[in-house]
């Protein structure tokens, strides 16, 4: 019987969603609102030789999507995008 390759999540996502980004934003979004040690902890990761800049990019784009988030809320072209999707339910 051939032994069966087993595989993790990180096999099957974009790569800025791997499980390592995902740890980093985990440890820096810890203290979410201590501005201080949210910065000493961005700069630890950053420092850590462990992600390239592109990937330290990564980390940081995950980190602000919810403000992102916000932003997409206030366009146009959400407030289009809702009144649409209303009507066609």
């Amino acid at each position: 019987m051939d032994k069966r390759e087993r595989r993790t999540v990180d096999d099957h996502l974009p790569k800025w969603l791997h499980s390592r980004f995902l740890s980093a934003v985990n440890y820096i979004w810890q203290v979410k609102g201590d501005n201080f040690e949210s910065i000493r902890r961005v700069e630890a990761v950053a420092n850590s030789g462990v992600f390239t800049d592109e990937e330290m990019s990564w980390v940081m784009l995950l980190l602000i999507m919810p403000k992102i988030n916000e932003m997409v809320k206030n366009t146009s072209e959400w407030k289009e995008f809702k009144t649409m999707k209303e009507s066609v339910h």
